[in-house]
């Protein structure tokens, strides 16, 4: 029942997507239900063991604007959330914490749900339906077994039905007063774009070859001299006119000699930060400077590199304006509901 999903490419790594969740603060609590309401706990498991000629009487949890949330409707709650999360509660959280974070869902729900009702918002039989045959299909597809567990839970189809039913509403209400009401332009997609280009270009490859004239002994200042003289010696031929794979395979001592120094296509992040800064700086087939390494000096040489395209910047550019959408979404939600819970009288007994 979130929003959808955007499944980022892999050279769009590191960007976060935002769903719609919810509210993130718990409403306020005001005082109890009074112990006259007459309303006394008890739960669908315990039905068993109520005394005879005793009446079995739901408990109130929580009164949100006059209506009022049951223990029975907070424990079928539960069942479907830890369906929804796909497991017991987190560690360290107990059934009390998981309750009340729940109720607290269940009373910005019933917030919602009253505006649905103001506002006339409808849902139809098939759209319940659909939702409850993919709950199934989620679930294992097994009907049948579901129900036995559901059973054990004190849950009954209707129940589910009427709890999707109630989900659709409050989708479709926060569409009309939070969805509808938000846009984005194409500047907040262009400053978003530019700040995160490092992130659009990360899983982009370059070719690139080396040159490396090593110290020996590397301890011996003499030794640093001597390879510095080599080095500068090679960047006056290649500004002379000469080819850089040629340099490198007369360099026998060299492992990438008799490939003209060639690396290959490289990963971001495979060769030290200290090379690739400079040598990811270049345009395609300019060399580096010397650059001083632990045992020696390097140069580096773009033969050429992958570019973003038309179409990869197209799906970057949608992306970046679904997840600023998915973003102003949630703010708002959170600054509706707020609105809402201010308004609101919310009594929690629980």
């Amino acid at each position: 029942m979130n929003g959808a999903t955007i499944r980022p490419r892999l050279w769009l790594a590191g960007i976060l997507l935002a769903e719609i969740a919810g509210c993130r603060s718990a409403p306020p609590v005001l005082p109890p239900i009074p112990a006259s309401s007459g309303l006394v706990m008890t739960t669908p498991g315990e039905a068993a063991a109520v005394p005879a000629g005793q009446t079995l009487i739901d408990r109130g949890v929580a009164v949100v604007n006059g209506d009022i949330l049951l223990m029975s409707e907070l424990q079928e709650a539960v069942f479907l959330y830890q369906h929804e999360v796909q497991g017991a509660p987190a560690a360290g959280e107990d059934s009390g914490e998981l309750q009340r974070k729940v109720l607290a869902r269940m009373i910005d729900q019933r917030l919602q749900l009253q505006e649905a009702r103001r506002e006339k918002v409808e849902v139809g039989a098939d759209d319940v339906r659909a939702v409850v045959d993919d709950f199934v299909k989620r679930n294992g597809g097994d009907r049948e077994k579901i129900g036995a567990e559901m059973r054990a839970q004190g849950l009954t189809w209707d129940a589910l039905s009427r709890e999707y039913r109630d989900q659709l509403l409050v989708q479709r209400i926060r569409g009309r007063r939070v969805s509808r009401r938000t846009t984005v332009t194409e500047s907040e997609v262009d400053a978003y774009m530019a700040e995160n280009r490092a992130k659009l270009e990360a899983g982009l490859k370059y070719h690139a070859r080396h040159i490396a004239v090593q110290t020996e002994p590397p301890e011996q200042p003499a030794a640093w001299e001597r390879a510095k003289v080599e080095i500068d010696a090679l960047v006056a031929r290649l500004r002379d006119g000469a080819e850089f794979a040629s340099l490198a395979r007369e360099r026998p001592g060299d492992a990438s000699a008799a490939s003209g120094g060639d690396l290959g296509w490289l990963a971001r992040g495979e060769l030290e930060s200290s090379f690739e800064g400079p040598l990811l700086a270049l345009p395609p087939g300019g060399v580096t400077e010397p650059i001083k390494g632990p045992s020696g000096y390097h140069l580096f040489q773009l033969e050429a590199r992958e570019e973003l395209t038309p179409q990869l910047v197209a799906e970057a550019r949608q992306q970046a304006r679904d997840l600023l959408f998915q973003r102003k979404v949630q703010e708002r939600l959170d600054e509706w509901l707020e609105g809402l819970r201010r308004k609101a009288l919310i009594r929690i007994q629980l």
